[in-house]
C-alpha cells in the first residue's frame, strides 16, 4: 500500500487554484497521509499523475481532482465523514471551474510590457488615483528612472530600476504608497492578481561619491 508521508504544496498566488489544492492537502491530512501510491491505486489513476496534482503549478484537470478529492474524502478518519463527501462532491467543483476562469499567470513577456507601459504612465502623470493618497509625489521622477528587468516568480514581480540621485531615489524608494496603486494598475491590465515590488539600484556611488540632490537647497542666511 505504500508508506504515508507528507506532501509539499505548490507554491501558488492567491486565488481558486490555491485554495483548491489547500483543500486536497487537507483532506489528505485528514485521510492520514496516504502515500501518492495509495491514492493512484484507489482514484485508478498513475502516481505520477496524483503527484503532479498535488504538488505541481499548473491546474490539473477536472477528473483527476474529483478522483483524488473523493478518495480521500472517503479515507478521512472523521465521524462525519458522508458529510465530507457531500461537502467535497459540491465545492471541487465549483473551485476547480473558478480557477479555470481565473485563467493560468500571465507570461513574463506580458507582465514585463505591462509593467514598462504602467510605469511610462505613471511617469507622465496619467494615474487616475493620484490624488487619493496623503503624500503626494512628483510622479515626473519616474521618468529619470530607468527599468532594469522585470522578473517574474512565484505570482511576484520584481522591478529593478536605477535612481540617478537622492531625490529620484526618494520618490521610488519602498515604501511609498503609490505603490500600491502602481500594483493596482497592472493587476487590472492583466487581470491576474500579482504582487509587485519595486527595488531600487542607485545610478550613483551613495557613500563614495554621494549625488547631490537635484533640488538647489537655500542658502542658509546669518
Amino acid at each position: 500500500m505504500g508508506r504515508p508521508g507528507q506532501l509539499t504544496k505548490p507554491n501558488l498566488p492567491p486565488g481558486s487554484h490555491r485554495d483548491l489544492i489547500s483543500l486536497l492537502h487537507h483532506l489528505h491530512l485528514l485521510a492520514g497521509l496516504l502515500s501518492v501510491r495509495t491514492i493512484a491505486e484507489l482514484a485508478r489513476r498513475s502516481p505520477s499523475t496524483v503527484h503532479k496534482a498535488l504538488t505541481g503549478t499548473e491546474l490539473p484537470d477536472l477528473h483527476v481532482v474529483m478522483a483524488i478529492a473523493l478518495v480521500l474524502a472517503d479515507a478521512a478518519r472523521s465521524d462525519d465523514r458522508d458529510r465530507i463527501l457531500d461537502d467535497v462532491d459540491s465545492r471541487v467543483e465549483a473551485m476547480w471551474l473558478e480557477a479555470q476562469r481565473e485563467g493560468r499567470p500571465p507570461a513574463p513577456k506580458t507582465v514585463q510590457s505591462v509593467v514598462e507601459e504602467t510605469w511610462a504612465e505613471f511617469s507622465r502623470g496619467e494615474n487616475p488615483w493620484a490624488n487619493v493618497i496623503l503624500n503626494p509625489v512628483d510622479y515626473s521622477q519616474l521618468a529619470r528612472c530607468p527599468i532594469l528587468s522585470v522578473s517574474l516568480r512565484s505570482g511576484l514581480v520584481t522591478v529593478l530600476v536605477s535612481t540617478p540621485d537622492w531625490d529620484a531615489l526618494g520618490t521610488v524608494e519602498d515604501p511609498q504608497e503609490w505603490h500600491l496603486l502602481f500594483q493596482t494598475a497592472v493587476i487590472k491590465k492583466l487581470d491576474y492578481f500579482l504582487h509587485v515590488w519595486i527595488k531600487l539600484v542607485p545610478g550613483f556611488d551613495t557613500v563614495a561619491n554621494p549625488c547631490p540632490r537635484l533640488t538647489p537647497v537655500a542658502p542658509r542666511t546669518a
